[in-house]
């Protein structure tokens, strides 16, 4: 069975998509929409000149503290031979495999399609026309475009600045060596997110990132962590973590984006804090482990 598609660019718009499939008479009608996904550790960028496009055209590349929302497609082989037909394989691009996150952080192996090493260049101004086209494809699924903004103005696209805490990494305990010492601190500020807490003795760990009991959404509370340069620390949180990369089967965390809200303790607020998107570590196997009522790890120590 073929591999579901992460599609993060202009395939994304269907109409687009359709009039491709008719001008050369392909199967437009077996790409079918699966769900949204998360590449972790890519970045978008617009690396090569199409003329058909008349400008640059997206591609993905490894992007350590990066992050592209896109779609998962299913498609059947006469749809991937469509595909590879529209994307230019493998003269322009060229297939190649890629583990997506879905919205509770788990992995999914798909595939998706990048610029040939030998056709990229540094940054090629995208047309307009296919800008617009990348984010209406966005707009129907409902996926962030500010992604594309960032890419078209040639910037790093997708970085995510902010690390969420909710254990030893935060300010105070032992894993805050990691941090402390920079010559740039990171920003500080209470937050939380939705999730289970779970007591794993010396520590704890995040999980069900977007379980709800009942009607009551469940919350964990930590630590948001803003880093100039996330880059610089990520090696170092990723080891401590044991989190070797996505696809490895010795992980004991999977680090994944999460959404977290600050708490400043502005109770005469009329408006919830803006949403952060930040890196977050998953715990993996977890059956065994209870789970901490409030999910506070500080508040629950100062109980025991």
């Amino acid at each position: 069975m073929t591999l579901p598609y992460f599609a993060y660019g202009s395939n994304l718009e269907h109409e687009d998509w359709c009039v491709y499939c008719r001008r050369h008479g392909l199967l437009a009608d077996g790409l079918k929409p699966l769900h949204p996904a998360i590449a972790p550790d890519h970045s978008l960028a617009f690396t090569r000149y199409s003329q058909t496009r008349g400008g640059g055209v997206l591609d993905i590349l490894q992007s350590r503290g990066s992050a592209v929302s896109g779609m998962l497609y299913r498609v059947c082989e006469e749809t991937l031979a469509a595909l590879d037909h529209k994307e230019g394989v493998p003269h322009a691009y060229e297939r190649v495999p890629i583990t997506v996150l879905d919205a509770d952080g788990a992995e999914i192996s798909a595939f998706t399609y990048r610029v040939a090493p030998e056709r990229r260049e540094r940054f090629v101004q995208p047309h307009p026309d296919y800008l617009a086209v990348c984010t209406a494809g966005r707009a129907a699924f409902g996926i962030d475009a500010t992604i594309l903004d960032e890419a078209a103005a040639g910037r790093p696209a997708g970085m995510i600045h902010t690390a969420f805490v909710y254990g030893t990494l935060m300010q105070g305990e032992r894993g805050d060596r990691f941090w402390t010492g920079l010559r740039d601190r990171p920003a500080i500020r209470p937050a939380r997110v939705p999730g289970i807490l779970k007591d794993c003795g010396p520590y704890p760990g995040l999980v069900g990132a977007a379980t709800r009991d009942g009607a009551n959404e469940t919350i964990v509370r930590g630590e948001l962590l803003a880093f100039p340069d996330i880059g610089a620390i990520l090696d170092a949180f990723d080891a401590y973590e044991d989190f070797a990369g996505y696809g490895e089967r010795s992980n004991v965390y999977r680090r994944i984006p999460v959404t977290a809200r600050p708490e400043d303790g502005d109770e005469t607020a009329t408006e919830a804090p803006t949403a952060i998107t930040a890196w977050a570590y998953l715990l993996l196997d977890h059956a065994e482990f209870p789970a901490i009522p409030g999910g506070c790890w500080r508040s629950h120590r100062q109980a025991l």
